[in-house]
C-alpha cells in the first residue's frame, strides 16, 4: 500500500480560539517568525527555553492538532501498542506523547534539544525516558534498531531540523518498525532543507517505504488558515548501505589487536556521510580555527591563486566549503572551469557535487573521482593543466615525514610542466591554541569518537562512545628531516573499562580505562620548514600565503623537472 488517502478516526476539527487579543496575536507572530528565521542549534534553544512554559496554551490558541492526527496514523500501522516502543522525536513538551498514550501506547521515549521543554514534558508523566540530544548527529545513548517506531511533529519544518535527521530517525527504528511525521505542504513543495530530496534518497535506497499520505489538512488554523500540512508514514525496509573501503577491517584488527598501549588507527578511516556532517560541525566550533584562517587567505587571495587554470582538483573535498572561494573567483567574471574533487567518501562527493552544482550551475563542470588517494591519483590527467588543492593541513594527517615525502612524491609524477600543486598546512603555535582546537568540547570529541562508532556499524563491535573522553598531547617529533616538526595526536579514551567482541573480525577486545585510541595525527611546521619538506620529494615551492595571524598557510609547489 502506497500512498493511501486516509480517512483519520479522530475528530480533527480545528479547536476555537479563545477571544482574539492584539497582544497575544503579536507575541505569537513574533514567537513563529523566530523559529522560521532559527539558522543554528543555539537559535533553537534559546527559542524553547522562553517558549516553554507557554507552548502548549499557544499550540491550543491556534487550534493544532498535528500531534493528534500523527498519532493516529501511526497507531493505524502498528498493531502491539502496548508492547511498541516509540521514540518521540523532537517531543518539545510532550504533545505527541500524550497523543500515542491515550491511543494505548506506553513504551515512550521522548528526545529533544531543549532541556526547558522536556521538563514540562516530564511533569505529564508519560514517557519512560527523557533525553536532551540534537537529532541531526548521532544520538549515542541509543544503539541501532532501539525502537519499534518513531514519531516527529513540527520537526521537519523551517528553521528546524535538517534532512539528515532522517538518517539517524531510520538507524534507531528496526526493520519492519513505522515512522510518521508532520511536513507543511509548501515545505515539502520547496523542498526546503533538502529534506523532500532525502525522503525520495531513502525510498530508492530500500531504506523506507510509503505506507501512508493524509490528505492536506490546515496546519495553524486560528493564525495561518492557508499553511497546510500533511502527515507522512513510513514503513522501514532495510539497512544502510555500508560506506566503506576495502581494507577498513585490516586496519581494524591490525589497530585493536596490537600489544601497543596505544591503539592506532589512520585517519581517513574515519569517513564517511556521517563524519563530513560531524567534522563540518567540529570546524564550526569556537576553538578550531583552521577553517577560518584557510578561508581568510582564500577569501583574500583566490583570483591570484587560481590564475589560468582550467582543471581544478581537490584531493579530500569533504565539503564545497573552501573550493567556492576559489570556483567563484572564475565565475564571477562570467568564465567557467572544470572541477574534479576525489574523496574516500561517496556522501561526502555527492554533498560536495550537489553544492558545487547549485551555486554555480553549468559555469562548473563536476568530474567526481571515489577512492582512497593512492588508487586514485593515477588516474589525474596528465594532458590537462591542472592545479591541484590539499587543503585543511590535511597533509598533516600522515603518520610520518616519511610517508608524508612519498605522498608528496607520488602527487609529483602527476604534475607536468604548468601544473601547481597547493597545499595547506598548520604551522607551529601556542600549545594552548592548539589543545583548544583539538583536546576540548563536544563538537570536538563526537568526531573523534565516530571511528569507533564506524567500528561498532560495520564490524559489530558494542564500543560506548558516550565513555570515552578527549586525552590528545603535542608533542615535538624525532626526525631525521631539516626542519622541526610537530605532531597533536588525536586520542580518545574510555572513562571505565570497554570489552566487546567485534564480531566482524571474531576478535575480543578489552580497553583499560585510560587506554587511548588514536584516530589520527595532525603534524604542525614553521613555516620556513614548508619548503625543505617539498624539497624532499623534488618538489620546488613557488609562492606561499599566510592569514593575519600567521598560524596558518597556503604553499605552492611545481615539479623543476
Amino acid at each position: 500500500m502506497t500512498d493511501r488517502q486516509a480517512t483519520t478516526p479522530i475528530d480533527s476539527k480545528p479547536r476555537s480560539p479563545r477571544p482574539d487579543r492584539k497582544d497575544r496575536k503579536a507575541r505569537l507572530d513574533a514567537i513563529w517568525a523566530q523559529a522560521y528565521r532559527a539558522r543554528t542549534k543555539e537559535d533553537l534553544k534559546e527559542l524553547y527555553a522562553s517558549w516553554a512554559t507557554t507552548y502548549d496554551e499557544d499550540h491550543a490558541t491556534i487550534g493544532f492538532f498535528g500531534h493528534e492526527l500523527t498519532a493516529a496514523v501511526l497507531g493505524r500501522h502498528l498493531t502491539r501498542h502496548d508492547a511498541s516502543r516509540v521514540l518521540d522525536a523532537g517531543a518539545g513538551t510532550g504533545a505527541a506523547g500524550e497523543a500515542l498514550h491515550s491511543l494505548g501506547f506506553r513504551d515512550l521515549v521522548a528526545v529533544d534539544l531543549s532541556e526547558q521543554m522536556l521538563e514540562k514534558a516530564q511533569e505529564k508523566g508519560i514517557h519512560a525516558q527523557t533525553l536532551v540530544a540534537d537529532l541531526s548527529t548521532p544520538v549515542d545513548s541509543f544503539a541501532d534498531d532501539s525502537f519499534d517506531a518513531a514519531i516527529l511533529v513540527g520537526v521537519l519544518s523551517y528553521g528546524q531540523a535538517p534532512a539528515e535527521t532522517l538518517d539517524e530517525i531510520i538507524r534507531m527504528v528496526r526493520p519492519g518498525g513505522a515512522i510518521a511525521f508532520t511536513m507543511r505542504t509548501d515545505f515539502y513543495a520547496d523542498n526546503a532543507m533538502g529534506v523532500r530530496e532525502r525522503m525520495d534518497e531513502l525510498e530508492a535506497r530500500g531504506r523506507w517505504r510509503l505506507l501512508e499520505r493524509t490528505d492536506p489538512r490546515q496546519y495553524l488554523p486560528h493564525k495561518d488558515p492557508d499553511a497546510m500540512f500533511q502527515v507522512w508514514c513510513y514503513r522501514v525496509t532495510g539497512r544502510k548501505t555500508p560506506e566503506i573501503e576495502e581494507g577498513f577491517d585490516a586496519a581494524i584488527r591490525s589497530a585493536l589487536d596490537s600489544d601497543d598501549w596505544v591503539k592506532k588507527i589512520d585517519h581517513h578511516w574515519i569517513w564517511d556521510s556521517a563524519a563530513t556532517r560531524l567534522y563540518n560541525r567540529y570546524t564550526h566550533d569556537n576553538g578550531y580555527y583552521l577553517t577560518d584562517c584557510e578561508e581568510e587567505i582564500l577569501q583574500k587571495y583566490a583570483t591570484d591563486i587560481l590564475g589560468e587554470q582550467e582543471l581544478v582538483v581537490e584531493l579530500g573535498c569533504g565539503s564545497a566549503r573552501k573550493i567556492n572561494h576559489i570556483l567563484e573567483a572564475r565565475v564571477r567574471d562570467g568564465g567557467s572551469i572544470h572541477y574534479m574533487p576525489i574523496d574516500v567518501s561517496k556522501g561526502a562527493l555527492n554533498a560536495t557535487a550537489a553544492d558545487v552544482a547549485d551555486r554555480f550551475g553549468d559555469a562548473v563542470v563536476v568530474e567526481p573521482q571515489q577512492g582512497l588517494f593512492d588508487d586514485v591519483l593515477h588516474s589525474l590527467p596528465v594532458d590537462r593543466h591542472k592545479l591541484v588543492f590539499f587543503f585543511g593541513s590535511s597533509i598533516g594527517n600522515l603518520d610520518t615525514i616519511d610517508d608524508t615525502v612519498r605522498f608528496l612524491e607520488s602527487l609529483r609524477a602527476r604534475l607536468h610542466r604548468g601544473d601547481r600543486l597547493v597545499v595547506g598546512m598548520d604551522l607551529d603555535k601556542d600549545p594552548s591554541i592548539l589543545m583548544r582546537a583539538y583536546g576540548k568540547g563536544e563538537p570536538c570529541r563526537s568526531f573523534f569518537v565516530h571511528m569507533l562508532r564506524r567500528i561498532n556499524e560495520y564490524l559489530g563491535a558494542d564500543f560506548d562512545p558516550r565513555a570515552f573522553e578527549l586525552v590528545s598531547r603535542y608533542e615535538e617529533e624525532e626526525t631525521n628531516a631539516p626542519f622541526r616538526s610537530w605532531v597533536m595526536s588525536l586520542r580518545v579514551a574510555p572513562t571505565e573499562p570497554q570489552r566487546t567482541l567485534v564480531r566482524g573480525l571474531g576478535l575480543e577486545v578489552e580497553l583499560e580505562a585510560g587506554q587511548p585510541v588514536q584516530v589520527g595525527v595532525s603534524r604542525k611546521l614553521e613555516l620556513e620548514g614548508i619548503a625543505g619538506l617539498g624539497k624532499l620529494a623534488g618538489l620546488a615551492m613557488t609562492r606561499q600565503w599566510t592569514d593575519d595571524r600567521g598560524w596558518f598557510s597556503l604553499s605552492e609547489f611545481v615539479n623543476p623537472g
